[in-house]
């Protein structure tokens, strides 16, 4: 009977140093990246973010990168058990054509997606790509945009859970087109036998102008200026800065072509599931703050982006009023080409123009919408 006891006293002694060797954790309460190996450890969430620009090309991922990633990570942070982990895919995992795919196959946890270049997926957000002269005023784009969101909540919003998989986040200003070229264009007749780059919708602004539009973006403009192919450029000040076109180009036409609801973020609808709500919360809240911050942004970049054009060598030269209406006046009823956007899609066109009106904007050309 004492042996017995001895030997139980002993494996008792025995399991007590073991486990105040293991800190009373088990080898099974260490698997698994995110679940934290010790009291207090905060479990981490990756999240991949991406676009279908390069790294620093466009204002909306300066805003991103500046503003909203570290801001979600330090809220999260600061309120929750959970970190959050960014990777960068800016440009690599989908071009400008595939966001929204690769946000749908979740190859992409985030994406800021350019609604032009994917028209076909997302007709209905074209709305402020189509006409020019609309309004060159971002913070007007922002406030009548978020109307024309609330009216058409079923086409602008939901849309994109019950047909793509992914959550809407928010909607980016992208700034007012100019043109930027060898020649100066300040008057209407300039624009008469000028070869100017552009891409997908506006284009159609060129339309019985007498220039040639010709399919060029922010990643070939620089070359095609160079080589001649192209004599002028659509872009916005600070793209074409970025771009290095004052290199080339010696006049910028400040104008005032249109500012566009060019930028959604999205989040894939899986992965957003996945998510605990106090992260959701977080990360919702950050994106409605981001709408403002860009659009801050925006026009901060757009005054510093003339100022280096100017100590660049180049000029900035201006189009009044009356050939403004002569430009809008020579091109044929856009809405009436839009096939693409089908009745509703024109509905929401016209709707655009009527919010418009309604700030006072005054277009000078009497659109036709025949739906």
């Amino acid at each position: 009977m004492k042996k017995f006891t001895a030997l139980a006293l002993a494996l008792v002694l025995s399991l007590s140093l073991s486990s105040c060797g293991n800190n009373g954790t088990s080898s099974d309460d260490n698997s698994g990246s995110n679940s934290g190996d010790s009291a207090g450890k905060k479990q981490t969430i990756n999240l991949v973010i991406g676009a279908g620009h390069t790294v620093g090309s466009m204002e909306y991922l300066d805003s991103l990168d500046n503003f909203f990633k570290p801001e979600v990570a330090k809220r999260v942070s600061e309120n929750t058990d959970y970190e959050i982990e960014w990777t960068d895919a800016y440009g690599t995992v989908a071009g400008l054509s595939e966001t929204v795919t690769a946000t749908q196959d979740g190859l992409l946890d985030l994406c800021a997606i350019t609604v032009s270049p994917v028209s076909g997926q997302l007709p209905y957000h074209q709305y402020s790509i189509y006409l020019p002269f609309c309004t060159g005023d971002n913070a007007l784009l922002q406030k009548v945009s978020d109307q024309l969101y609330e009216e058409f909540s079923d086409e602008l919003v939901t849309s994109f859970e019950t047909q793509y998989n992914q959550k809407l986040l928010a909607k980016m200003v992208l700034d007012s087109y100019e043109v930027f070229s060898s020649t100066p264009i300040e008057k209407f007749s300039d624009l008469s036998g000028k070869k100017i780059g552009g891409s997908g919708r506006n284009l159609l602004w060129l339309e019985n102008t007498g220039a040639v539009g010709i399919q060029s973006n922010m990643g070939d403009g620089y070359t095609s200026l160079q080589t001649g192919l192209i004599s002028g450029q659509f872009a916005a000040p600070h793209w074409a800065v970025k771009a290095n076109y004052q290199d080339i180009c010696k006049y910028a036409t400040d104008i005032g072509l249109d500012s566009t609801m060019g930028e959604v973020l999205t989040v894939n609808l899986t992965k957003w599931n996945s998510l605990p709500t106090e992260v959701q919360d977080i990360i919702l809240e950050v994106s409605k703050e981001l709408e403002q911050y860009h659009l801050e942004y925006t026009n901060e970049c757009r005054s510093k982006a003339y100022d280096t054009f100017v100590e660049a060598g180049g000029t900035i030269v201006t189009m009044s009023d009356e050939e403004k209406a002569a430009w809008l006046n020579a091109l044929p009823n856009i809405p009436d080409t839009a096939t693409e956007l089908g009745p509703t899609g024109l509905k929401i066109l016209e709707r655009y123009v009527e919010l418009l009106k309604e700030n006072g904007v005054n277009i000078p050309r009497d659109w036709q919408f025949n739906y």
